[in-house]
Formats: C-alpha cells, sequence, structure tokens
C-alpha cells in the first residue's frame, strides 16, 4: 500500500476539523464505517488503509478523494514497529531467495520436512530465520544509524535515521519480492494459457491452446528482468532515503554523510543479490 501510486485522502484538513460526527470513521445511512477505525482527515500515509473506499459514500460533505502520485513516494518509518516490519520484508525476500533458487541443496534440506522428516534441522532454520528478520539485522541498521548520526554530526537522534533508514528498504524489498517470483511465474506461464481455453479443466478448447506442450517463458530474460527489477528497486530507496532529510534542510556534506551507512550498504546488498541472480 505504501509503494502505490494511489491515495485515499482529504480534499480539505479544515472541513475535516470541522466534522463533528466523523462519518467516514463511524459511518451513516450511506455508507459503513471504517473497517479500519480510521479518520480520513489524519491519514498521512497508506499503511493502514485498505483502499476499501467506503468513506468516499460516508462523507457528507464530498471531501473524500483518490489522488494519483509517484511510485514508491512515501518515506521513512513513523515507528518501531513499523521499522521492525519493513526489516523483515526485506530480510524475508533474501532467505526465500537464497534458500529456493540458489544452488544449495543442503540449505533447501533445512525445510524439507515432508520427505526428511528434518524437525531439528527446520527448528534451526526457524531459529536462524527469526534471529535475521528480528535481530541481527534490525541490529545492523541501528548500528548504521548510530554511525550516521556520529558521522553527520547534525544533532538528531538514533531513531529519528533509524526510522528514515529501514523505512528507505521497502521499494527495494518488493522489488526483490517481485524478482524472486517472476522464475516461477514463467515457468508457469503454459499453464495460465492452457487455462483460458480450458478453465475447468472440462476438455474444452476454446482458443486452441489447452494442449500446447509446457515451455517455460522467455528463460534468456529472467536473469535480466530481475537484474533491472533490483537495480530500479536500489534508486526507488536510494532516492526516499535521501528525500527523508529534505524538511532538515541540510547541507550536501550532511546529507552524504547522514546517509551513507545505509546507502551503501543497501548498494552492496544490491550488488549481491544481482550476482545471485544473474550467475
Amino acid at each position: 500500500a505504501r509503494m502505490s501510486p494511489f491515495a485515499l485522502r482529504s480534499k480539505s484538513r479544515q472541513v475535516c476539523d470541522n466534522c463533528k460526527a466523523k462519518y467516514c470513521e463511524k459511518g451513516n445511512n450511506k455508507g459503513w464505517a471504517c473497517p479500519y477505525g480510521l479518520n480520513v482527515g489524519e491519514l498521512k500515509e497508506n499503511t493502514d488503509c485498505g483502499l476499501c473506499f467506503e468513506c468516499l459514500r460516508s462523507c457528507t460533505f464530498a471531501n473524500v478523494a483518490v489522488y494519483k502520485r509517484p511510485f514508491a513516494s512515501e518515506r521513512g518509518a513513523k515507528d518501531y514497529a513499523e521499522a521492525w516490519g519493513i526489516v523483515a520484508i526485506f530480510t524475508l525476500a533474501i532467505v526465500y531467495s537464497i534458500l529456493y533458487q540458489g544452488h544449495w541443496p543442503v540449505i533447501r534440506d533445512y525445510v524439507n520436512i515432508l520427505d526428511k522428516k528434518n524437525w531439528d534441522l527446520f527448528g534451526i532454520y526457524i531459529v536462524v530465520l527469526w534471529s535475521l528478520a528480528l535481530v541481527i539485522i534490525p541490529g545492523m541498521f541501528y548500528l548504521l544509524s548510530m554511525l550516521a548520526v556520529r558521522l553527520s554530526g547534525i544533532g538528531t537522534s538514533v531513531k529519528e535515521v533509524f526510522l528514515k533508514s529501514t523505512g528507505s528498504l521497502l521499494p527495494l524489498g518488493l522489488m526483490l519480492w517481485i524478482a524472486f517470483v517472476i522464475p516461477m511465474l514463467f515457468a508457469n506461464v503454459t499453464f495460465i494459457i492452457q487455462s483460458f481455453s480450458d478453465p475447468f479443466g472440462w476438455g474444452w478448447d476454446f482458443f486452441g491452446t489447452a494442449s500446447i506442450p509446457w515451455h517455460q517463458f522467455i528463460p534468456e530474460m529472467v536473469p535480466w528482468i530481475q537484474a533491472l527489477l533490483i537495480l530500479s528497486g536500489l534508486y526507488l530507496s536510494l532516492r526516499n532515503l535521501k528525500n527523508s532529510w529534505v524538511d532538515r534542510k541540510l547541507s550536501s556534506g550532511q546529507l552524504a554523510l547522514v546517509t551513507m551507512p545505509s546507502g551503501l550498504t543497501i548498494t552492496i546488498i544490491t550488488v549481491l543479490m544481482i550476482f545471485f541472480f544473474t550467475n
């Protein structure tokens, strides 16, 4: 939702401030109450909004609108809980890619509990995964935030740097997930085309594609697509990391120093993941 090019917001904050009934949140005879318990006048990001559009009907002042905005334009994280969630998304994308698309079958053995009944190895995998997602990677970015505060000398808190740095991981994390899905999607394109002709498996052949032989869709292009996706994620993450400090009016030197530790780290991770997907 935070990466979405669409955002539901109020047209006028003053109208929302003067509204005492809060129909967008509590509902009325025109529309249901917000299932997420949100007040449109207080919305500043998409994190909690599911875009159900009930408030478009329930607002009696027609003060709710859907705005178009640049893709992946939300920056930072509002609190530690959101920051940890973003780090988990980022970490799991890397771990799953290595686990399921890597060249090391011994790693896959750790999760193959159906065939090998290796619950002991699966337990080790769970401990390692949770430690990475909840302790090691967040801890690494917290240490990088401490380094950024010391290098830049801008007099801000480590928490602020940490929230801005982890928030910038979301575009790269999203693109890593898409890169992870691409090989599986392209391997099943044939079955998707077959299902158009015979959606229920009843022997139909509407478009003459029900019996086409299986083939992987443009396999030679998969690494290129993955590399382009990850590079675009890096660009968006670095852009958001830079833009998250716009309101502080920092000098170019201070901006470079406060963003360098996290920016350099995610750049190195990006290069390693490109080598992983394209090797």
